[in-house]
């Protein structure tokens, strides 16, 4: 099998260390633009990583797809929690780390002029290996250009910075309490939370250079961090009891109040959209723009739908839960707005996965 992904890349870094996790076999490649564009484009249809390359030919694209592939095979060590509310809670991390963490892993790459130049330098060193770095860093400037535009796209502005850089501090505080006492998120093996907050914190914030400062006073999110990307392995069974660290419910209070507010306004764009296209079997990949609010810090954010996708996951844990998490949930929203029956809403059109893009799931489609 083939793994291919640069160092720079988040999900990338989310895939491969779950890969070395389980222990399978397989080949890390850093793709060439050559190999990104004629080989990996025409498979799954987009200039993207990771992607994999199966065995058998078959080729899978998206992190949660990827860890879903093996997962589901029932032959390598879950990271799912079998207590519902373990699973809920790693499902949630997910949908933060890979929806609303690229925020800041943007805001510290692209707005800090060291980091920007280390990662041109290092787009130009895996894009174009044979040139010369300063013909590479022109070739690429493009694919930095590319990059830089997503700020504003995902709500990222002056007005916004200082939320996001709150929202930082705040995961980093949190883990680092959590994990002077264990291992990993929820105990003494990786769950997908795990892997998932990994993911942008070590290939964006850690790695590059001029932000590394913000694992100052971290030694255990540190060494979490270079457990997972090298040598990650069980230390030990998940917490007793389906619990989930209270020293967590900062952050999770965080995603609530802050993204998932935005993800019940993403979903009524949509439902509003199929209520309007009636024969629709898919929605745009974008819905225009609207408002939202981190930390506080109101401005505008494209309502992209994809993220619905990878929402449903931690809603159908919510659903599996049958109630089970509720208490820890009203634990976890004390003094908001929220309640154990509002905070997560209830997806009506929901997106299934066909030919690597999302697709209005049909009512009797498993």
């Amino acid at each position: 099998m083939k793994h291919y992904g640069w160092l720079v890349s988040p999900y990338t870094a989310k895939t491969r260390s779950y890969l070395q996790y389980i222990k399978v076999e397989f080949v890390d490649i850093a793709p060439t633009t050559w190999d990104l564009y004629r080989k990996i484009k025409p498979k799954v249809g987009k200039f993207i990583m990771p992607t994999m390359e199966l065995d058998n030919g078959t080729w899978l694209q998206d992190s949660s797809v990827i860890i879903d592939h093996f997962d589901n095979q029932n032959c390598f060590p879950s990271i799912h929690p079998q207590g519902a509310t373990q699973a809920l809670a790693s499902y949630l991390l997910e949908v933060f780390a890979d929806e609303w963490l690229p925020m800041a892993a943007l805001h510290y790459r692209w707005n800090i002029a060291g980091n920007k130049s280390f990662a041109t330098d290092e787009f130009a060193r895996y894009g174009f290996p044979m040139l010369p770095r300063f013909v590479g860093r022109k070739l690429v400037g493009s694919i930095a250009q590319r990059m830089q535009s997503y700020l504003p796209i995902l709500g990222v502005t002056e007005k916004t910075y200082a939320g996001v850089e709150e929202t930082v501090s705040l995961v980093l505080d949190c883990l680092e309490a959590v994990l002077s006492e264990q291992h990993y998120i929820m105990g003494g093996r990786p769950c997908l939370g795990d892997f998932s907050l990994f993911a942008p914190l070590w290939a964006h914030l850690y790695r590059d250079p001029y932000s590394t400062y913000l694992f100052d006073g971290k030694p255990n999110v540190v060494r979490w961090m270079k457990a997972l990307r090298s040598n990650p392995v069980e230390q030990g069974p998940f917490l007793s009891d389906d619990a989930v660290p209270a020293k967590l419910d900062p952050l999770f209070r965080c995603i609530f109040v802050d993204q998932w507010l935005w993800i019940k306004k993403l979903v009524r764009h949509i439902d509003v959209y199929c209520e309007r296209n009636l024969q629709a079997k898919r929605v745009p990949r974008a819905l225009g723009f609207d408002t939202f609010s981190i930390r506080g810090l109101v401005e505008q954010r494209k309502l992209i739908t994809f993220v619905q996708w990878k929402a449903q996951r931690a809603e159908t844990a919510y659903l599996d839960a049958n109630g089970l998490a509720d208490q820890w949930l009203e634990r976890v929203l004390e003094e908001t707005d929220l309640s154990a029956q509002n905070c997560i809403p209830t997806i009506q059109n929901p997106f299934e996965l066909k030919n690597f893009a999302a697709v209005l799931k049909k009512p009797n489609s498993s």
